[in-house]
């Protein structure tokens, strides 16, 4: 597979195998993530020194926009070296998309940014450390890593639908749960008459 993904609730852990015959650079090179996603840059690897196909070895670098169209690595320092594709264990670069990285090197990764990785490696072991054109010109060897906004759709849904309930302050500091105030009965009491009898009088005298 070109890209494995392996998700839990809170985020991502992709894996990408870092090598020309990835079909993946074959096509756009475009990868969308989130922040806190995990990304793994799988270097090749290879159970067999008698393997079939060319043994390649390549380095990962991260560049700017520019360097990334011009396929150019001079003025930037390697994340990785794949020069050991016979090794008993992996070589893996992880990346932690996050706001904050105590590493050098490394950018505070933000959403809604594009971040570029690109190898100018010949592909042969002497030419490890090349630092123009190489597998990134010859084989589209480039990464396009896109930060998204981070939306929660079903907490967003779920708040849209509630309705914002007001509560109303009442004066009375004991209601009675077997008594209904101001019912239908009590207004046709004869307290309520006098009451509004009073008012009357009391309004004929001003």
């Amino acid at each position: 597979m070109s890209i494995i993904c392996l998700s839990n609730h809170r985020r991502q852990h992709l894996q990408i195998y870092w090598n020309s015959s990835n079909r993946f650079f074959h096509s756009s090179g475009y990868l969308p993530v989130y922040l806190g996603d995990l990304l793994d840059f799988v270097c090749p690897y290879y159970e067999n020194e008698n393997f079939d196909q060319p043994i390649e070895y390549n380095t990962l670098y991260l560049v700017n926009e520019n360097d990334y169209y011009h396929c150019n690595t001079t003025n930037h320092h390697p994340l990785i070296k794949c020069n050991k594709p016979f090794d008993t264990q992996r070589l893996i670069y992880t990346l932690s998309v996050s706001n904050y990285l105590p590493y050098p090197n490394l950018p505070e990764f933000e959403d809604e940014h594009y971040y570029y990785f690109i190898s100018t490696s010949s592909g042969e072991l002497d030419g490890l450390d090349q630092r123009s054109n190489g597998l990134c010109y010859t084989k589209n060897m480039k990464l396009t890593l896109h930060v998204q906004k981070y939306v929660r759709h079903g907490y967003d849904q779920r708040r849209k639908a509630s309705k914002l309930i007001i509560a109303k302050r009442t004066n009375f500091t004991h209601l009675d749960s077997t008594k209904r105030p101001f019912s239908h009965a009590s207004r046709n009491s004869p307290f309520v008459y006098l009451f509004f009898l009073f008012c009357l009088l009391t309004k004929s005298k001003i």
